[in-house]
């Protein structure tokens, strides 16, 4: 490796070093570390470009456009209100349906949208219920990274991983789908005691629900109608993207855009207000920066030396593309990781002369639940950690890792096992 390589490692290390100690906002810091690496020319801003991934970002921005739309309607109030009801104002067994509901939409739309539309829920419920937002958030973010494991599209790098490998939607279903399960059950577990000083206080939510009505929240009817329509075509459309040939992000974008023309409010005043123009600058520069790695040949560098230990076993192989992937994750984007790691793995498979199949479903399983690690690792940490702070619980760096290594360590544990008994040829 040249002086360039060593260039943009030590601009990587900078920029999460200070995004942790929260120095200035993660977004500045993503996107001066960005701009130094096409200054200094160590990535080209031609080239720079051709790192930032438009589903991510596209995708982002359509579904922040239609959760502000449907934020209007009183919907979120609303079914915060029927949720608590439901569960007579049980902690713990909120935390557990909020955790399950997640998971289980992750896994059919996407991570990111998943946790667009479950946050305000979220925070409505907690407000109710009057306990700490946190503990609730923390799990969202979580349960949809786990649940998000289990298919094609469920998480953007399963995305990358089947365009690149050819795997089809039901592939990922009967790989992952088994251990995405598996890895929930622990991690819900240690979830709910390590907060159970806030689940399970006594709380007297019952006498505040007593009192609302939610048939009065919804006050506009016919733009929640229309609305939800516009939400279920983009649902829809999610479903069928690999029949129609239309990327997430283009299905997210054009449904927002047609909301915004049918439904009568001000597009302007959506765009200013409901677009969190600080993340897509967050999640742009990161691409970037993660880019300068790749350019510059650190990451492909990394795995040669990695190699040549591996050949002639291929369960070590596998076990070394899950933890290697898990860990590195848990602080780089897991997006940009695995657009440059597929390669990696493929040119691997064909080195140790072995199928690439569980090579490719160890590398989602450890870019998935690896992304847990901190709130670099997925699109959804990031959202739910904006929506904390928005809502006056700040969630720093080291609060959100020292929980979320942990998440990372069982999820990967737990996944070793079932890699080695699902392809290491026990049974």
């Amino acid at each position: 490796m040249g002086s360039g390589a060593f260039f943009a490692v030590l601009v990587f290390l900078v920029t999460i070093a200070a995004i942790a100690t929260g120095v200035r906002h993660r977004s500045v810091v993503a996107l001066f570390g960005a701009a130094l690496l096409m200054v200094t020319r160590t990535l080209p801003a031609e080239e720079a470009v051709r790192f930032i991934d438009f589903n991510t970002i596209g995708l982002l921005m359509g579904m922040m456009i239609i959760v502000g739309l449907l934020s209007r309607t009183g919907l979120f109030q609303f079914i915060a209100v029927k949720t608590v009801k439901l569960t007579r104002g049980n902690v713990p067994l909120t935390f557990v349906s909020i955790a399950l509901v997640t998971g289980f939409l992750s896994a059919f739309l996407d991570n990111v949208t998943t946790v667009l539309l479950i946050s305000p829920i979220v925070i409505s419920l907690v407000d109710l219920m009057d306990v700490s937002p946190v503990p609730f958030l923390l799990t969202e973010a979580f349960a949809s990274n786990i649940g998000g494991t289990a298919t094609l599209v469920g998480d953007p790098p399963n995305i990358i991983i089947g365009s690149f490998a050819g795997l089809s939607f039901s592939d990922f279903l009967f790989n992952l789908a088994p251990a995405a399960l598996l890895v929930f059950i622990p991690v819900v577990a240690y979830l709910a005691y390590q907060y159970r000083g806030t689940l399970f206080r006594d709380r007297k939510a019952d006498e505040k629900l007593s009192k609302v009505d939610e048939s009065r929240i919804v006050k506009d009817k016919a733009l929640l109608r229309r609305a939800l329509v516009g939400l279920f075509a983009v649902f829809l459309g999610f479903m069928v993207h690999h029949l129609i040939h239309l990327e997430p992000a283009v299905v997210a974008l054009f449904g927002a855009a047609a909301l915004l023309v049918i439904i009568p409010v001000k597009g302007e005043e959506v765009l200013q207000k409901d677009i969190e123009w600080s993340t897509l600058v967050f999640f742009a520069s990161l691409f970037i920066v993660v880019g300068g790695l790749k350019h510059t040949g650190v990451i492909s560098a990394a795995t040669g030396w990695i190699a040549p230990f591996l050949r002639g076993h291929p369960v070590l192989a596998m076990l070394a593309v899950l933890w290697i992937s898990g860990i590195t994750c848990s602080v780089i984007n897991n997006v940009a990781f695995t657009a440059t790691f597929v390669f990696v793995v493929d040119e691997m498979a064909l080195t140790l002369g072995m199928e690439s199949g569980p090579l490719f479903w160890a590398l989602a399983l450890g870019a998935c639940l690896g992304g847990n690690g901190t709130y670099l690792g997925a699109a959804a940490n990031i959202i739910v950690s904006d929506m904390a702070e928005r809502e006056g619980s700040r969630i720093t760096f080291a609060a959100f890792m020292k929980i979320g290594i942990r998440v990372v360590l069982i999820s990967l544990v737990t996944s070793s096992a079932y890699v080695v008994v699902r392809y290491g040829g026990i049974f």
